[in-house]
């Protein structure tokens, strides 16, 4: 379970960045606040594609099988 654990670890960093732009923008670095909230956006969708099931193969086994 790596990637859950990445994934977690990225949206934490994207909420304190998120956290970051928003001191910034009150600082008046609305630039630079837009550039990290972006950053921020970005690392969010990563991680919740991270989180996102994936299909697995499945094998039937052929006296299971309806006839």
């Amino acid at each position: 379970m790596q990637t859950r654990q990445n994934a977690r670890t990225l949206l934490d960093l994207a909420r304190v960045m998120v956290k970051q732009a928003r001191i910034l923008r009150d600082e008046g670095f609305a630039a630079r606040a837009r550039d990290v909230a972006r950053r921020a956006i970005a690392l969010d969708r990563l991680a919740w594609s991270m989180l996102k099931p994936q299909p697995a193969p499945v094998r039937i086994v052929a006296s299971r099988r309806l006839h």
